[in-house]
């Protein structure tokens, strides 16, 4: 079916009677870019956690076999069996809004549109227009819209054309003479700043979802692929979405852990980290391979959020064992301790 003539997939999921309080059960996951048939090579108290409740990853690149692509330096696809395979280990839903999903123009978009809906992953995040694309996945008591900033050239969506959810961000870039000549090699500065309009368009759906008594969440690919704090224009996007009453934001793109803080009562994780990556993508710094799945509780009170610590192995995840040293932290930063969850809020993310 071409993507003009879709409507945005939302889905349903509710625990068993018993449990009033609490509406459903989320869990969040970062990155996914293909390898192999990741049955069997995901640890199974992964995928045991990823059946907990309803999981949500950030499908990193089109599930397509069309050859033509965008043209940029990195192009991503996965093989159309791919998604039978992510509906194996317990996905349910997937965010579209990245910086690859259009690689393969908008025929990858249907293919991969098509292949989600014959094994019934629910996506958001990316559609035939804007519209649609910035419709969010609504589930019981909660809304989860899909954002990119990460927006290569044509690949957000618009009135009329497909592509993903945008906010986009407006850069300068400022060079010191003085320290040029200092230091010859160094880097200009980047000062950035998210797109006003498209801001007040999210915050407009923000606070009309909030007006409907539910919960708001936002999954925001973002940032540097190597970043370990937050970037200026991150944390002004953050600020603005959780005074209009977000609730959490699950940052993706990222490779490895970036951290954490309270804004106006919103948790804000800025990297997540990848679920499975690719093992032909090299990256040689250790913390790459850092991740965290979220367990997020949505209630009738109000909303909490766990980080469960992981390790990637070859490109597959596993647990963190208690006491385990997360790769690339210093010496005796072990498995739930600062250096692989950082704070910069100084309170529990819970």
């Amino acid at each position: 079916m071409p993507l003009s003539e879709r409507r945005p997939t939302g889905g349903s999921y509710r625990f068993k009677p018993g449990r009033p309080r609490r509406l459903v059960r989320l869990i969040f996951a970062g990155d996914i870019t293909y390898s192999e048939d990741p049955a069997g090579r995901v640890d199974p108290r992964v995928v045991e956690v990823l059946r907990e409740g309803y999981a949500i990853a950030n499908l990193e690149g089109p599930i397509t076999n069309y050859g033509p692509s965008a043209r940029k330096s990195v192009v991503i696809s996965q093989p159309p069996e791919f998604a039978r395979s992510l509906a194996g280990i317990g996905i349910r839903a997937v965010s579209l809004a990245n910086n690859h999903v259009m690689d393969h123009l908008e025929r990858g978009l249907e293919d991969t549109i098509k292949a989600l809906d014959s094994v019934g992953i629910a996506h958001f995040g990316a559609g035939a227009d804007l519209a649609e694309a910035a419709a969010p996945l609504r589930l019981e008591g909660v809304s989860i819209f899909g954002l990119a900033t990460t927006l290569p050239p044509g690949s957000e969506a618009g009135p009329g054309h497909p592509g993903v959810s945008p906010v986009r961000v407006r850069c300068s870039y400022v060079l010191d003479p003085d320290e040029a000549r200092e230091q010859p090699g160094i880097h200009p500065r980047a000062e950035c700043s998210p797109d006003r309009r498209d801001v007040e368009r999210v915050v407009r759906a923000v606070r009309r979802e909030r007006s409907r008594g539910r919960r708001v969440i936002l999954m925001i690919h973002w940032g540097l692929a190597s970043q370990r704090s937050p970037l200026p224009y991150q944390r002004e996007l953050a600020r603005r979405l959780a005074a209009a009453g977000a609730d959490l934001i699950v940052g993706t793109h990222p490779h490895g852990v970036v951290g954490w803080e309270m804004v106006e009562g919103a948790r804000v994780f800025y990297g997540i980290g990848a679920l499975i990556l690719k093992p032909s993508f090299e990256y040689p710094l250790p913390r790459t391979m850092q991740s965290l799945m979220l367990r997020v509780d949505v209630s009738e009170g109000g909303l909490s959020a766990e980080p469960v610590p992981l390790v990637l192995e070859e490109g597959y995840p596993r647990m963190r064992i208690d006491g385990e040293e997360a790769p690339g932290d210093s010496p005796g930063t072990s498995a739930g301790a600062p250096g692989h969850t950082r704070s910069w809020g100084g309170a529990s993310p819970s």
